[in-house]
């Protein structure tokens, strides 16, 4: 998708704004003292504004609403989310004017351009999926957004969407600022452990998602299985498996090498890691167990996509349909670059997000 030629006001805003932030960062002491103060503020406002509401008796609605879902539910997502949904709704936020993530989450989940979280044309986020498959969607590490305020934007955009991630903060900003667009967004916290975004010891490796077997028609699973161990990879393409639709398919990002070209590696050694101290930092699969480990949890690669950079990111598109054939890995001729994975600024990754709590 191309970006518009002109920001529009709302990205125009958070762009001055994450410039003010950068250079008020420089600041010691300063920075943080002022996001206090403006938070109390803000939160004082949202207060004044309820008792504004229950006084009069009014309800604000969304400016584009969609159709929400059965009302028994929304308020089981919510309750597995720990969010009220009468306080979600309640804020004032349509699909005209719709937050963007601050630069702080920005910067953990990648590019902080704000035009990769923008959708102006409607169009569909994937090109290469069919209409069909974004009316029930999974957004298996939604972070703080990304997919899913560019599905908020798609025409049509999903009668269902969840997003789970690990980040508790990114997962509040999502519920506190996308989903009052839409109510048939929903956003939990997937409480696994991980060294540097939810560093709670008593947290499992993996879970179960809290989701019906067999009801969307994507799973999305974007810059996931490139951050997860070996172990972890063989239970979420279970549960992806599991929650998927047997005409629906799952979108996936991964890092692949040949292990032919590793003799020293043994049978079970099938995934390569860049970081001793944080083995989720990036993760590069071979890409033959890939294939097998898929087909043993009922899944087929039915398409595959070369990454942009010679050895990053390859889209694989799984199904559970074994009347199309699986095709042959192509060749990465992309051209050399350097594409890292995202470290953030703050010295708490965990909290952002979660300030004043």
């Amino acid at each position: 998708m191309q970006p518009a030629t002109h920001p529009r006001p709302t990205e125009l805003r958070y762009r001055i704004a994450d410039f003010i932030n950068d250079r008020v960062k420089a600041l010691p002491g300063f920075h943080a003292a002022a996001r206090a103060a403006i938070a109390s503020l803000l939160h004082s406002r949202t207060a004044q504004s309820r008792d504004q509401e229950a006084t009069s008796g009014t309800v604000r609605t969304a400016a584009r609403p969609h159709a929400a879902p059965q009302t028994s539910q929304r308020s089981a997502l919510c309750v597995a989310s720990g969010i009220s949904d009468s306080a979600t709704l309640s804020q004032q936020v349509s699909l005209d004017n719709l937050p963007l993530p601050p630069l702080e989450m920005r910067e953990l989940v990648g590019t902080t351009d704000t035009a990769a979280f923008d959708n102006p044309t409607g169009g569909l986020v994937y090109h290469y999926l069919e209409p069909e498959f974004y009316e029930r969607v999974f957004d298996f590490g939604c972070g703080c957004g990304r997919v899913a305020r560019q599905l908020l934007l798609q025409r049509p955009s999903p009668k269902m969407y969840v997003g789970v991630d690990l980040h508790q903060g990114m997962i509040r900003w999502c519920q506190r600022n996308l989903r009052p667009a839409a109510p048939h967004f929903s956003f939990l916290h997937h409480d696994v452990f991980n060294s540097r975004f939810n560093p709670n010891p008593a947290s499992p490796i993996a879970a179960n998602f809290p989701v019906a077997s067999s009801q969307f028609t994507l799973v999305n699973a974007l810059s996931v299985f490139t951050h997860l161990t070996q172990e972890q990879a063989v239970h979420y393409l279970r549960e992806c498996a599991r929650i998927l639709d047997p005409t629906g398919v799952l979108h996936a990002s991964w890092f692949f090498f040949d292990k032919q070209e590793f003799p020293m590696l043994h049978d079970q050694s099938n995934a390569l890691y860049v970081s001793y101290v944080d083995p989720s930092a990036a993760v590069i699969f071979d890409r033959h167990w890939v294939q097998t480990t898929a087909r043993e949890c009922g899944l087929r690669i039915y398409r595959i996509m070369p990454p942009y950079v010679r050895g990053h990111q390859w889209a694989v598109i799984f199904t559970k349909r074994t009347d199309l054939p699986e095709p042959e890995f192509p060749p990465d001729t992309a051209p050399y670059g350097h594409a890292a994975p995202p470290v953030g600024s703050g010295r708490d990754l965990a909290k952002i997000g979660l300030e004043g709590e």
